[in-house]
């Protein structure tokens, strides 16, 4: 098949196809009406020069129009937008096409630079934000993670996907849309994390995108102002009940010792002051639980930590204390939560060895780690035999436990951004409370 022509090939056949007949006719004519053969040659040479030459111009202009227009075209389809038609004063037939393009490197560098800021926005948002989030492949593998996601999977800050993590095997099945509250080992302690999925298409893939969102302090808040609220409601009703009980019975019995025969007296007496005594010891009980739900917030200082731990110490003479950092660190929490924070922790210690029959040993550290304080506290006691209920309220296993020592450690630590966690050590009997807060 012959190959056709180019455009601008085309324009010039068309030009010379109209221009040479008429010069042809230029020449006949004046061969015909006797003007000399010389004059007419030289005619007829600038006749050919001026076709040659017109030509070659009206080709070099077309190229000339055509190049600039694919240049252009070329240049927003190669993603540069800042080559703009030139005009001229004067419109022509192209300047339509030209303002046309112009006005679509325009719309397309506007949206460049949106797209280019609505992906530094997402992109800041990802980086900074304490949701988890995780896109999955078809292949349950990570294709993507913020840091966020990183710090809690312990991922690598790579681009290479990464197999799913083993605890949310269960989650990656979830339809987009649906949630999950799954729980996670984090920090020697299991917290809620609520999982949400969703579905999008990258490059005609699709992946599915896992927001993983840390409920724990929101349900233990809840958690906490669920009792504290059943606290006060229980104490104002057994406190109305306790004081008319006491009352009647100091009453009765003066009237016991006045008019009763001595042969009834005693023991009649003796029951109306045993039930004096436990009114007594009932009110005690609930007063020590409005300790939680009246807990003020804490009044910040700077303090050492060596002397808040040493100022605890004292209250403890018949225990080891093994302090295994001799650095010390400055805190900025409230000195006398924080002693009683420490006083709880290490009454527990004393009570678990006491149980153990053996010499209470406690050994304290502390670490500072990315700008977190970790205090670990380590007895030699029988350790914890139900890790469930370590801090719900009015559970306790000691015999003589009133339930609230832990509630009020976790209280504390938790009014002051931190979390409490306990475990059982692994190589000895006993275990170890761990504190983290943030280092200010």
């Amino acid at each position: 098949m012959p190959k056709s022509a180019s455009y601008e090939s085309q324009l010039c056949y068309l030009y010379l196809a109209s221009a040479v007949p008429l010069l042809f006719l230029l020449i006949i004519t004046m061969l015909l009406t006797d003007i000399s053969v010389w004059l007419v040659a030289l005619c007829a040479l600038l006749g050919v020069i001026v076709l040659t030459w017109s030509t070659l111009y009206i080709k070099q202009k077309v190229v000339y129009q055509l190049r600039t227009q694919t240049n252009l075209v070329e240049a927003l389809a190669q993603g540069d937008y800042t080559l703009r038609a030139h005009t001229g004063p004067h419109e022509n037939e192209l300047t339509p096409l030209f303002n046309a393009i112009n006005r679509l490197a325009e719309r397309l560098s506007a949206q460049r630079w949106q797209s280019a800021e609505s992906q530094q926005l997402v992109q800041t948002v990802l980086e900074h934000i304490d949701v988890a989030i995780l896109a999955i492949d078809d292949q349950q593998s990570i294709a993507l993670s913020n840091p966020a996601a990183q710090t809690l999977f312990a991922l690598n800050d790579t681009h290479t996907k990464q197999a799913l993590p083993r605890a949310l095997a269960a989650v990656s099945q979830l339809e987009s849309g649906q949630s999950q509250v799954i729980e996670l080992p984090v920090a020697l302690q299991t917290k809620r994390y609520n999982v949400h999925a969703e579905q999008y298409l990258s490059e005609g893939k699709a992946y599915k995108l896992l927001f993983i969102t840390d409920v724990h302090s929101l349900l233990r808040s809840e958690e906490r102002h669920a009792w504290q609220r059943l606290i006060r409601v229980m104490s104002h009703e057994i406190n109305n009940s306790l004081s008319p009980i006491t009352s009647i019975s100091q009453t009765l019995v003066k009237i016991v010792n006045k008019r009763c025969e001595p042969a009834i007296q005693a023991p009649l007496t003796e029951n109306l002051k045993f039930i004096q005594h436990r009114a007594g010891e009932l009110s005690k009980f609930i007063e020590s639980y409005n300790q939680l739900a009246r807990l003020p917030e804490p009044e910040r200082q700077t303090c050492s930590l060596h002397t808040l731990v040493a100022n605890c110490q004292k209250l403890f003479p018949k225990c080891e204390f093994n302090l295994l950092n001799a650095h010390d660190l400055s805190l900025c929490v409230d000195p006398a939560q924080f002693e009683q924070l420490f006083i709880n922790l290490f009454k527990n210690a004393c009570d678990a060895a006491e149980q153990a029959n053996v010499d209470c040993q406690i050994e304290i550290d502390w670490q500072l780690i990315n700008q977190q304080v970790r205090i670990t506290i380590c007895d030699n006691g029988i350790g914890i035999t139900n890790t469930d209920n370590l801090f719900v309220p009015f559970y306790s296993t000691k015999q003589q436990g009133s339930g609230i020592g832990l509630v009020l450690c976790q209280q504390i630590i938790e009014a002051h951004q931190g979390r409490l966690s306990l475990y059982n050590r692994q190589t000895q009997p006993g275990c170890c409370a761990v504190l983290a807060l943030e280092y200010s």
